[in-house]
């Protein structure tokens, strides 16, 4: 696996798992909401926020439908398109949005939906490049990602194997190395039974030169969990404001307080993962004093008393010889008098 930076970030295996507040579109468009959500995830202390950037006539035909999920009710006839252009920002917004967050001290991110998106980003000097899943196959878009030189994340909802490897083999030959290959299920709120989280075995044992992550659509917080104790090492969580705000996302999403939740139960698992060493702990090395146990005599044993299996017994603590002896003392001579309910030593014996 190789080490990557973002920002001032390193991801890898000896790093803390790389954490991304999704804010996509849960903004609403209104600017102020968007510096609220920034605001959010500062206090929450994860790593990075991202959002989503896209020029409407650049990604959709006027007559692309709302997937199921985007569909409030049966009377919603608005369009993709007309949704989309609501959660449209200008650069000027990006800007904005940008120097709030260097100003607050977390990571901007966002995923770009078009070569535009692309170039606007760039010149606000994103540290990487997030690529959806819906994109995964968008060459043309890859190349021009490819082509700035920086860390991309790569989602895999909807895809196979087979498209993914193809995918992480064209960014290879454009000369993407620093790559973060997620788990994801396109679906909000994606439903248990579908995210796979084995992907992840199947990603690690892959793609053993780049990094895995999870990108976390499930509601709830238990699914990041179990990516976490899976091994990834970049996960992203949609959050918003409200979870009661009109907008396709918000349901799917995180609230403030289970934000803060996601990130301490995460960084809780983390610290629980150890090594792949089978060792005695500190704590556990002055437990093992009392709660292992001991060769212990069972009556007075004199000196030259050849030990019987009814002269000793096993008790704590574990102080003296370990009854994995137990045969082997059986037999030996006494050479010092033994006290009945005592622990008996090497020096006891001949």
């Amino acid at each position: 696996m190789n080490e990557i930076l973002i920002d001032k970030c390193k991801i890898g295996n000896n790093f803390p798992i790389f954490l991304i507040a999704e804010a996509g579109v849960n903004h609403n468009g209104k600017i102020s909401l968007a510096k609220k959500l920034i605001d959010v995830a500062v206090e929450a202390n994860v790593d990075a926020i991202k959002f989503q950037t896209f020029k409407t006539k650049e990604v959709f035909i006027t007559s692309t439908p709302k997937p199921q999920y985007q569909i409030s009710n049966e009377k919603d006839k608005e369009s993709f398109d007309e949704m989309a252009r609501k959660f449209e920002f200008s650069e000027k917004d990006f800007k904005n949005l940008k120097k709030y967050c260097d100003d607050k001290g977390i990571i901007f991110l966002s995923t770009p939906y078009g070569a535009s998106s692309v170039e606007l980003l760039e010149s606000l000097n994103v540290p990487a490049f997030k690529i959806s899943s819906g994109d995964l196959n968008n060459y043309p878009l890859l190349k021009l990602i490819g082509s700035k030189n920086k860390p991309i994340l790569l989602s895999t909802g909807m895809a196979t194997l087979k498209e993914v490897k193809e995918t992480v083999s064209f960014l290879s030959k454009q000369g993407s190395k620093n790559l973060i290959i997620f788990q994801c299920t396109t679906n909000y709120p994606a439903e248990y039974e579908e995210l796979n989280l084995n992907v992840i075995d199947t990603f690690l044992k892959e793609f053993q030169n780049y990094i895995i992550g999870f990108s976390d659509h499930s509601k709830g917080i238990e699914a990041s969990i179990g990516a976490a104790a899976k091994g990834v090492k970049v996960i992203e969580k949609h959050f918003t404001l409200d979870k009661e705000m009109e907008g396709p996302d918000h349901q799917a999403s995180l609230n403030p307080g289970e934000l803060k939740e996601w990130v301490k139960s995460i960084r809780i698992i983390e610290k629980s993962l150890g090594t792949y060493s089978k060792f005695p702990t500190a704590s556990e090395k002055n437990i093992a004093k009392i709660a292992r146990r001991s060769i212990v005599s069972l009556k007075d044993l004199n000196i030259g008393h050849v030990i019987t299996i009814q002269d000793i017994g096993v008790k704590r603590p574990g102080t003296g010889i370990p009854p994995k002896f137990f045969d082997d003392i059986v037999g030996k001579k006494v050479k010092n008098f033994i006290e009945n309910d005592t622990i008996i030593t090497w020096d006891d014996l001949e």
